[in-house]
């Protein structure tokens, strides 16, 4: 099997690839990266020699070169992690989220469509569901209406749709997971948890998001990796699938095909 794994340089992307070359060794995993400065291609140098492993410096906007990998590779599975996903810088910049995050889906699932029909799976996030009462015994499931907050939530929600239309209009075989925090080896120290620790190593301010209040559910990248290994080999074509740790906070846990990895 051929996997085209998008964002493979990044925090979530760079962690299933080496899980996936764990797991599945007989596998050919390429990966593509625009190199962003979220992307990190030292974090990939322990497999850059894998004879089942390919780096490709690209943007899953560049239309004809997106298509000059699919013709060489005819992938059997495309992962897309390839993102935007800093809510501040959302705000800052709206214009990138929107060309990355829903222009650049788009064009890897025409690929997925002009190759093959090619099994495409969206990485999503919960932040599309926004948020809930502090107070409030409610939990979000897959049927939970979208409602978005920020430019980086709205342009992923925006992707999910597409991604279901691509499915309803053209029979793509897709899947989407939207996830809860991650944490874990090779994050980006803009995210909360190595800031915090970066910040108390360096006797910096800890800084408070809002009033302090909100809870967060936190997903180990790793748990993460699995679950999407699991949707895309045996979850069912058309789907949703919320994927959270299941920690202190969360509020999917009632979903009917809710992931729990223990």
């Amino acid at each position: 099997m051929t996997i085209i794994v998008t964002g493979g340089a990044g925090f979530i992307g760079s962690n299933f690839i080496f899980y996936m070359l764990r797991k599945h060794p007989e596998y050919r995993i390429v990966c593509l990266d625009k190199l962003t400065y979220a992307g990190n291609l030292s974090t990939l140098a322990p497999i850059m020699k894998n004879p089942n492993f390919r780096f490709i410096k690209l943007d899953i906007c560049d239309r004809e070169n997106i298509y000059n990998l699919f013709k060489e590779e005819r992938p059997d599975v495309v992962v897309n992690f390839a993102a935007e996903s800093h809510v501040d810088r959302s705000i800052d910049n709206p214009e990138i989220f929107l060309q990355t995050n829903i222009i650049g889906t788009s064009v890897l699932m025409d690929a997925c469509r002009k190759y093959g029909n090619v099994r495409f799976h969206q990485v999503s996030t919960d932040e599309v569901y926004d948020d809930l009462p502090l107070e409030s015994d409610l939990l979000f499931t897959e049927d939970t209406p979208i409602h978005t907050s920020s430019p980086y939530s709205a342009s992923k929600a925006s992707a999910d749709l597409l991604v279901m239309a691509y499915h309803r209009t053209y029979g793509l075989p897709v899947t989407i997971s939207r996830c809860s925090n991650n944490y874990g080896s090779f994050q980006f120290p803009e995210k909360l948890i190595p800031l915090m620790i970066a910040n108390a190593l360096n006797n910096k301010p800890l800084p408070v998001y809002g009033t302090g209040l909100n809870i967060r559910d936190w997903l180990y990248v790793e748990d993460h990796c699995r679950a999407i290994d699991l949707i895309i080999h045996k979850g069912r074509v058309g789907e949703v699938y919320n994927v959270g740790g299941h920690n202190q906070g969360f509020r999917m846990k009632n979903s009917q095909k809710y992931v729990i990895i223990d």
